[in-house]
């Protein structure tokens, strides 16, 4: 069993390092990669043998990265880069998590003026930006039941639905353009092809309504080395449909929990919601290609 898609505390994950390999352990994993947003501070820790050693099994280099395509906000994951690249050159193309979380609110702030939505008039003041601006606004959205009539009840359950199904997405009120703030699909995936990495599109089907036209554009394009085929939210339906397109197209195959800890309640590392799994065998054809820890 694999797990090559999880977050520790260097980004939005509420586990230690140290935590995420005794729970790697645990499951008896026998590949895993951590894939912190913007940043590989982890694998810092990892050159630790203390800590490095107390996973038995293999670890690959991986980021989690935010761009865009068609001007929608979407991840990829880089494997086996370069971490101290990635962490030099971050910077260089991304503007801080804050600076990025404040901007966010006072757009979202306007936009709530502008469609009489009550947020509360010190809204900008009173956000703190080590939240993400998504998780606030729904905070904010959901203490007043006024609000139930811009979202559906799944958005108004989680924050995570909330931010793909509406802030992320063109059509919907709650859409915030980011397009100035978040580098293209071009630029972040040209910094982990320098950082000797794999470009991979993790989580399609988290995009909704939006994940085909997105797809299209990458195959059309092709603009990635793998697909993420295997995720805690994927029907066996989704699973083979991408899995006919990595064989039709040379495409390498990962799989991964999105493991966040308590930031996603309910999401495992390696079962996800209980009904995933993941072969190492997926990664046959290219895990000797991979420098590993």
């Amino acid at each position: 069993m694999i797990d090559l898609h999880m977050h520790t505390v260097y980004s939005d994950g509420t586990n230690t390092c140290k935590e995420i390999l005794e729970k790697a352990q645990k499951n008896n994993l026998s590949y895993i990669s951590i894939t912190d947003h913007n940043n590989c501070g982890v694998y810092k820790e990892l050159a630790n043998p203390e800590i490095r050693n107390i996973f038995k099994g293999k670890i690959i280099r991986g980021v989690e990265l935010n761009t865009k395509i068609l001007g929608i906000p979407i991840e990829i994951l880089g494997y086996n880069v370069d971490t101290e690249y990635i962490n030099k050159n971050v910077s260089n193309i991304y503007i801080s998590n804050k600076e990025r979380n404040i901007i966010e609110v006072k757009r979202i702030y306007d936009i709530c003026i502008k469609n009489k939505i009550e947020v509360g008039e010190n809204f900008v003041e009173n956000y703190n930006p080590d939240m993400y601006a998504s998780k606030y606004l729904h905070q904010i959205i959901t203490n007043n039941t006024e609000n139930r009539k811009y979202i559906d009840e799944d958005a108004w359950e989680n924050s995570n639905i909330f931010y793909r199904k509406y802030m992320s997405n063109p059509k919907t009120l709650f859409f915030v353009d980011t397009d100035d703030i978040i580098p293209d699909f071009e630029q972040v995936s040209n910094l982990v092809k320098n950082a000797g990495g794999l470009v991979f599109i993790p989580h399609i089907y988290e995009y909704r309504e939006n994940s085909e036209k997105i797809l299209s554009d990458i195959l059309k394009n092709n603009k990635i080395d793998g697909i993420e085929c295997f995720y805690t939210t994927f029907t066996k339906e989704q699973n083979e449909y991408l899995l006919k397109l990595c064989k039709q197209n040379n495409y390498y195959i990962s799989g991964g929990s999105d493991y966040h800890g308590d930031f996603k309640p309910g999401i495992e590392m390696a079962t996800g919601f209980g009904n995933l799994k993941i072969e190492e065998n997926i990664i046959d054809n290219w895990k000797d290609k991979v420098k590993l820890i």
